[in-house]
């Protein structure tokens, strides 16, 4: 399949992997075929003449896909039917390779598109490539085989290297990672799909001092920077890491038309900003804001920010966002959401790029850390948390599959000078983002994630929560779980009295005589604990144990006992 085809056609996707989300209606397949050729049409009528080019983010100095996957070349053409021929050379010049073909009919009238899909190569493998049509050519120079890794979300996926806590030092020794490249989208939306991006804010550049922390883009995404510098520590291999990103931005905007329409989401509504977010926002020069308020309209992301990425050869995604869903018009819908963009991204990358992408590449995300000063609402980023992991308290998990993610409720930084909910602790959730992704996107052994109970039940002593053999279990504090009480319905603070390396025990009499306990919950609040102090993390890594929710069944006795291995709906 030719990518002209893939960028007019993309693929509609049939299922989402959480249709049990409470609530949730589907859109008719009629219906999304109508919003979609209005907005492709919309598309048409705004796209103006092109001239013969790569698309914008194909450059010198850039990381293309290496083997098993094959790197996906493309740009545009007015000359429909014109013949171009690529031309590969590696450097030091061993090896030339030879492609050719013609100009297809693109997305719009006088927009033509040529394609190739090279062959595999190795990692660190150095080339130069010449795209030539007619009498005009091009040549990208010192382009190196890697993995390449899109970095996207809001202003703490925005938030850069020199804002962070030890950002200076990052920015000393960027220089001391050449192969490690980066790519900054710079902020655009639009109301229909675009073929190419509108601009380019940083261009393919090795890292150093200048391009990590003094560019044109003044400074590149923490979280995307750090996670990129420890897979390319740990994989000895070239990374590229094309960071696409807006602060205050809703999940509904980087989403396609069709991922919403599955999950219900057909009108628009104010975003509900946290009050943190606001207060620093306002604090801000006008230029400054802009930066972040992004845009809260469907789609208008996905059209300016990531479809004309689409075509390009990647080997996984991570994500930072959900603050600004947190309101209650859209959290409720975000256990849909969220997945659903996922599938989306996975389905139309992997159809737009000749399947050279997979249909089910690694993507990963930090689970929101603390905002307002502990312990804050149990609502709103708690009900974030648990839907960014589709109600299940974990990831990878059968609504999730290849998800890994980095939990940072125990990261407040009620100080920041970007607003309490911009913590700096970025290099926490850069390593905890990379010790998950090299377990599940890279398949290497060992412990990835903080403990997760397996089961309970209730002795004499107390309700003792086991969680298994998998982690050995650092107790910290005694403080972080609540039993809930049926009569009336309310969640009570229950201490560990007790610990193991594999249980905690927790005081059981905490109800009303005669009162049932129907549910137990862990790390339930908006900002559950101090710095690196939460109740339960792992002996290897120091990992926390994510925040989680069970409700209870019982025994023959009317014992109540938790399960961990189903959805749990709040």
């Amino acid at each position: 399949m030719k990518l002209h085809v893939a960028l007019v056609t993309l693929l509609f996707i049939l299922t989402v992997g959480h249709s049990k989300a409470k609530g949730i209606h589907k859109m008719k397949v009629e219906d999304e075929r109508i919003i979609y050729e209005r907005r492709m049409e919309e598309s048409r009528s705004k796209v103006g003449a092109v001239t013969f080019a790569f698309a914008k983010h194909f450059q010198t100095h850039m990381v293309l896909q290496k083997a098993p996957q094959r790197a996906n070349i493309y740009g545009f053409s007015p000359t429909i039917g014109q013949k171009v021929t690529l031309q590969l050379n590696t450097v030091p010049a061993t090896h030339s390779y030879n492609y050719e073909t013609t100009v297809h009919q693109g997305p719009a009238a006088g927009v033509g598109v040529w394609n190739f899909v090279l062959d595999p190569f190795a990692p660190s493998t150095v080339v130069t490539i010449k795209v030539t049509a007619g009498a005009a050519s091009h040549t990208i120079s010192d382009v190196i085989f890697g993995d390449v890794w899109i970095c996207s979300g809001q202003s703490n996926m925005e938030m850069t290297v020199i804002q962070i806590d030890g950002g200076a030092q990052e920015i000393a020794n960027a220089h001391n990672y050449p192969n490690i490249r980066l790519f900054t989208v710079n902020r655009a939306e639009s109301t229909a799909p675009q073929y190419d991006l509108i601009r380019v804010a940083e261009a393919w550049s090795k890292a150093d001092n200048n391009s990590v922390g003094h560019g044109a883009w003044s400074y590149f995404s923490a979280v995307c920077w750090l996670f990129g510098k420890d897979i390319h520590i740990a994989r000895k291999y070239p990374i590229g890491l094309v960071a696409t990103d807006w602060g205050g931005t809703p999940v509904r905007a980087w989403s396609s038309p069709q991922a919403l329409a599955k999950c219900g989401v057909h009108d628009e509504h104010a975003l509900i900003q946290p009050y943190s977010f606001d207060n620093y926002v306002d604090q801000l020069p006008e230029k400054e804001k802009h930066r972040l308020q992004g845009p809260g309209n469907s789609s208008v992301l996905w059209n300016a920010m990531i479809h004309p990425l689409l075509g390009m050869t990647i080997y996984g995604a991570i994500w930072y966002q959900g603050e600004s869903d947190s309101g209650v018009t859209t959290r409720v819908k975000y256990n849909c959401t969220f997945p659903a963009m996922i599938q989306d991204w996975r389905a139309n990358f992997n159809k737009a790029s000749n399947g050279q992408t997979s249909a089910s590449f690694p993507f990963g995300f930090v689970q929101l850390a603390p905002n307002s000063p502990s312990p804050g609402s149990t609502s709103g980023f708690t009900d974030i948390r648990w839907h960014q992991t589709a109600d299940r308290g974990y990831v990878p998990n059968p609504d999730l599959q290849n998800v890994f993610m980095a939990v940072a409720i125990d990261l407040p930084d009620f100080n920041s000078t970007y607003g309490t909910v911009h913590p700096r602790y970025k290099k926490d959730i850069g390593t905890r983002l990379s010790i998950s992704a090299l377990a599940v996107a890279y398949h290497q052994s060992g412990i990835f994630q903080g403990p997760l109970p397996t089961g309970s039940h209730k002795t004499a002593a107390g309700l003792v929560v086991d969680y298994g053999n998998t982690w050995r279990l650092d107790v910290r504090i005694p403080d972080g779980f609540e039993l809930q009480c049926a009569s009336p319905s309310r969640w009570v603070h229950t201490p560990i009295i007790a610990h193991t390396t594999t249980t905690v025990t927790l005081k059981y009499d905490v109800c009303h005589t005669g009162e049932k306990v129907t549910g137990l919950r862990y790390a339930w609040s908006e900002s559950p604990c101090a710095l690196h102090k939460c109740a339960i993390y792992e002996t290897s890594k120091s990992l926390p144990g994510p925040p989680f929710v069970s409700y209870a069944d019982f025994d023959a006795f009317g014992n109540p006992y938790f399960t961990f291995d189903r959805p749990q709906y709040v």
